[in-house]
């Protein structure tokens, strides 16, 4: 099941998001998401979580109904958004058929390169190469622990995948200690 987090994300404009859901904002740093990880006793490279950068990310992303967990984006080799529809992708253990979605149409204004100027990856090596069939960006949150596990089998899917070279980053979408944050924003997050 994919949850939307319909609060109220941008701190700017007023939008109605069709689904709210109550959330527990808790400001996280990379300790914490380390920790959370390790507790789960998920097996990761520090290279592969990203944390949203700043708040307008944050913001950017409840607008554009990208703050869902789990979800899955799908690069091809030369860093363009697949079109799948999610075939192949579903709320089970695994991502199943990904020389299916490699098929896919795609879209030449949504660039990987543009995506990761969002991030800030955890590690130290880059993320974009020339080896990579795949480039496959996975959401998940502490603050939606419960729906993280597809999220993690996924993960845990695609690094094992012996087909093709697939770089897969976790995305991050909690709130982070390094934005900074002004007393209002904090009281309007509610952390």
């Amino acid at each position: 099941m994919k949850i939307f987090i319909g609060v109220i994300f941008c701190l700017i404009s007023t939008h109605t998001f069709s689904q709210k859901v109550a959330i527990n904002f808790k400001i996280e740093n990379e300790k914490s998401i380390v920790d959370y990880l390790d507790e789960k006793k998920l097996v990761y490279n520090l290279d592969d979580i990203a944390i949203l950068k700043d708040i307008k990310v944050f913001s950017d992303y409840g607008n554009t109904e990208r703050l869902v967990v789990p979800e899955a984006y799908f690069f091809n080799k030369e860093g363009f958004l697949l079109k799948n529809k999610n075939k192949g992708v579903g709320c089970g253990a695994s991502i199943k058929n990904i020389t299916k979605i490699l098929k896919s149409k795609f879209d030449t204004n949504q660039q990987i390169k543009n995506w990761l100027k969002d991030y800030q990856i955890l590690g130290t090596k880059d993320s974009l190469s020339d080896e990579y069939d795949i480039y496959v960006l996975i959401n998940w949150a502490i603050f939606l622990n419960s729906n993280n596990e597809t999220s993690f089998k996924w993960y845990t899917s695609l690094k094992n995948n012996k087909e093709l070279k697939i770089k897969v980053i976790l995305i991050n979408l909690d709130v982070q200690e390094i934005w900074n944050l002004t007393d209002g924003q904090k009281e309007f997050l509610g952390v």
